[in-house]
């Protein structure tokens, strides 16, 4: 037994607990949001709006360094997993929180910084708003600190920090926290952040030290605010002025929505308006983790929160709810299950203790790395699909993710709708089977079989033993934009990069789509029975039809049909017939409207 590391996961624990008796003793204020200040000139109110490359996958460890962070993205790239944002989690300063990169364990960071941009790898930074005076790091693998943070003295003469400077405890140390409701308390936060954002840091991962501090409301510029009045100008600002320094396209951040971890209760953080990535966290390796992160999932869908994920195969190492537990094991089953829900979460992030990559894991690690690619795959190849649906539920109102049932009946088994097109089922134990209850009003075609089946039926005993596989199902109906570059998922070739790819399964109704073009200008797309209508085309596209067809016209004339996908790719325009599963669709870009009709 390694007697260092169970001497500071009993550290660990010990504070931990030390926290949450703390934390008991507070009352925890009814969610009150009407006493928030007003936007500070350096920040104003920050438009709703993700980044497209936000729903490329993230990838975070928990300890980390320069060298290790960089090996780490190329052990992705190398194995050909996309992967579009790297987090810093703690420890990355010289002291919390300073915003000044540790030189020993990040040398060069802004060099680092720029290479992985020039790799399309973006950085995000976790932080807080506390200052210490003294600081910790209860994991191995932590930094030690001398003293208190250089800029503790500063915030306090200039009476930057709530309740006159107290000090609370929190896990990273004892800290006085900004005030967000004072103007030149709040330049001087952002001044300390600005050499970051000039280096080209894409974002903030905002976690919640604001719950440590034991009094229910803070004294601040403006009079006593509730707790969570001070939460919403916290998250608020951070997103509010890296937005502003950087653009609405260029930055973004990361906190939690609905969340209950540890003694916590459980309740909204950071409000759905100043939240364009929700992340719920610390949930145990584990099936009740996976349903854990579900249900937060669910509850922060139905508040209307609409960037939204969790951390693939959970956080923890041990029972958030009895930190005395023992260690929980990892398991490469949960992992692999929970990795395919994630792909078809908006937000998909891989993040643990232990610091596990697929190629790492213990058991079946060239199997893991194989599940992975393919999930990750597919989730890039959807950017498309979910920032289109981001942004109209920004622009009119909803959500991206419709969980199936309430929290009353555990949310269905926890099956959600992504948008209008997918069925999401996912596996919560080593069976691997479960029953699926398909929504009423429509035909669904499972995705790995492309059988139908009719709506408002449950198929009971679905056999998912394959650990690939996930019940995923396509609605009758369903229009997909897709960026698909390689035959990595089934959906496309090497030569479908460059194109739109569009999945589309024919239904006896109506559907529409509208497609949020690089260039922010919107494609709306159209059906009805067998018919397709494009507005236009900004790029040749391909529609990859979910049904069999004898025939296809574009605009009224007959398409020529091709002996094969590879002949389709080299020519202009046509179609390939794959069988009785998929027809595949070639149409140039056009400014004109195209319209495509199948002939049975």
């Amino acid at each position: 037994m390694d007697l260092t590391r169970a001497d500071g996961v009993l550290m660990r624990c010990v504070r931990l607990v030390f926290f949450a008796l703390i934390l008991a003793a507070c009352s925890q204020p009814a969610l009150d949001f009407a006493s928030a200040a007003l936007p500070i000139k350096e920040s104003p109110e920050p438009p709703r709006h993700t980044p497209r490359w936000a729903f490329l996958p993230w990838v975070s460890k928990d300890i980390s360094n320069g060298p290790d962070h960089r090996e780490f993205v190329d052990g992705f790239i190398q194995r050909d997993i996309p992967i579009g944002v790297g987090v810093l989690d703690s420890p990355w300063e010289t002291n919390y929180n300073t915003f000044v990169p540790n030189p020993a364990r990040y040398p060069e960071f802004n060099t680092m910084v720029a290479d992985l941009n020039a790799k399309g790898v973006r950085t995000v930074l976790w932080i807080t708003s506390l200052v210490n005076e003294t600081s910790f790091d209860a994991e191995m693998g932590g930094d030690t600190y001398v003293g208190a943070s250089p800029n503790l003295a500063a915030g306090r003469r200039g009476r930057h920090f709530v309740d006159n400077g107290k000090t609370f405890l929190w896990w990273k140390g004892q800290g006085a926290t900004v005030d967000f409701f004072k103007e030149d308390s709040v330049a001087w936060w952002h001044r300390q952040q600005d050499a970051l954002l000039e280096a080209g840091v894409s974002g903030w991962k905002l976690d919640f030290g604001e719950e440590y501090a034991e009094s229910a409301g803070f004294d601040t510029a403006i009079g006593t605010v509730t707790r969570a009045a001070y939460r919403e100008a916290y998250y608020r600002d951070f997103l509010a002025y890296g937005m502003a320094r950087r653009g609405r396209d260029e930055f973004t951040t990361m906190s939690r929505p609905y969340d209950k971890s540890y003694t916590f209760e459980g309740h909204f953080f950071a409000r759905k308006e100043h939240c364009p990535i929700g992340w719920v966290g610390d949930n145990r390796r584990d099936w009740v983790g996976l349903a854990d992160a579900l249900d937060h999932l669910m509850r922060s869908a139905e508040a209307g929160y609409v960037v939204i994920g969790s951390d693939v195969g959970g956080y923890l190492d041990i029972d958030d709810t009895n930190l005395a537990s023992p260690k929980i094991p990892v398991s490469q089953v949960n992992f692999v299950r929970w990795t395919a829900v994630a792909a078809l979460t908006p937000f998909f992030q891989l993040h643990g203790r232990g610091n596990l990559a697929p190629w790492t894991m213990p058991e079946r690690p060239d199997e893991t790395v194989a599940i992975y690619r393919y999930w990750a795959k597919l989730h890039t190849q959807l950017v498309p699909f979910f920032y289109s649906l981001a942004e109209e539920a920004y622009a009119n109102g909803g959500v991206i993710m419709h969980p199936m049932g309430n929290e009353a009946d555990q949310w269905r088994g926890y099956q959600f709708v992504v948008g209008e097109a997918f069925l999401v089922a996912p596996i919560l134990s080593d069976t691997g089977v479960r029953n699926v209850e398909l929504p009423a009003g429509a035909d669904w075609l499972d995705w790995w079989s492309k059988t139908s089946s009719p709506g408002g039926t449950t198929l009971t005993d679905y056999d998912s033993t394959d650990r690939a596989r996930m019940p995923l199902f396509v609605r009758q109906g369903a229009i997909v934009p897709m960026d698909v570059r390689d035959d990595s998922t089934g959906l496309g070739t090497l030569a479908s990069g460059g194109m739109l790819t569009v999945l589309w399964y024919p239904g006896t109704g109506m559907s529409r789509f509208v497609l949020h073009e690089e260039d922010d200008s919107t494609t709306v797309l159209g059906a009805m029975g067998r018919s397709l209508v494009m507005t236009r085309l900004v790029k040749n596209t391909k529609v990859r039809v979910l049904t069999s067809a004898s025939g296809v016209s574009l605009n009224g004339r007959a398409l020529p049909l091709l002996a094969s996908e590879a002949a389709l790719d080299m020519a202009a325009e046509g179609y390939v017939s794959l069988g009785a599963t998929a027809t595949v669709v070639k149409v140039p870009a056009t400014t004109a409207e195209a319209r495509l009709e199948l002939t049975p």
